[in-house]
């Protein structure tokens, strides 16, 4: 069975990474666009192109703020970046099991793989898609089929903390596992279709073990 993760706010805790970034991003490059913690919030898992048009800027200055981000968040990242309990031993337990193992995110791979590299995470994935390999990003399931076509796999699950993720597996017809630790709460995961949801890394363990080969 392959196993596909979201990154943020499922392998990784990178909201307080992506929060300052995008607070040092508007002080720098948007002093006049006024937010909340709820926008902040809101910028948790969309790309971030689709973040820069959403709040009103056109595509030059989209994707001008979209090459300051990255530089940002890069300088940002050793001080803010985060893993959740117990990520390291669940994945090794997978990966015991005789899981494969892939991310797709709404990053792009080139930031992915930096994330997991920080992190020494890397190793456990067989495969990284980001939003810069796909036409279609999620929660459309392009992704998900790219995913298995380049590991000749054909059922999988995909594990992620949004709604978008849940609908990215409704998409793709495969299940969708919620993740309880991150912004979304385990009511709102259920109500968008996802088949169980986990509340800690543990839990997801024994979630796939009891009900996956």
């Amino acid at each position: 069975m392959l196993l596909i993760f979201d990154l943020d706010g499922t392998v990784l805790d990178t909201y307080p990474l992506i929060r300052e970034t995008f607070i040092q991003l508007f002080e720098r490059f948007l002093p006049e666009y006024q937010y909340d913690e709820t926008d902040l919030q809101s910028f948790f898992g969309p790309g971030l192109l689709d973040t820069f048009t959403k709040i009103g800027c056109n595509e030059e200055k989209a994707k001008h703020l979209f090459r300051e981000y990255r530089k940002l968040n890069a300088n940002l990242q050793p001080k803010y970046l985060r893993m959740f309990p117990d990520t390291r031993e669940v994945l090794q337990a997978l990966k015991d099991r005789g899981h494969k193992m892939a991310i797709l995110s709404n990053k792009i791979n080139e930031a992915i793989t930096s994330n997991l590299k920080q992190m020494n995470l890397l190793s456990f994935f067989d495969l990284i898609i980001g939003i810069d390999q796909v036409k279609k990003p999620k929660p459309n399931r392009e992704g998900i089929d790219l995913i298995k076509k380049m590991l000749n796999v054909e059922k999988c699950i995909y594990i992620g903390d949004t709604k978008t993720d849940m609908a990215t597996a409704i998409n793709a017809g495969i299940d969708g596992i919620g993740v309880g630790w991150a912004l979304t709460s385990k009511e709102d995961l259920l109500a968008a279709g996802a088949k169980y949801v986990a509340s800690d890394m543990k839990d997801l363990l024994k979630i796939v073990r009891d009900n996956y080969v």
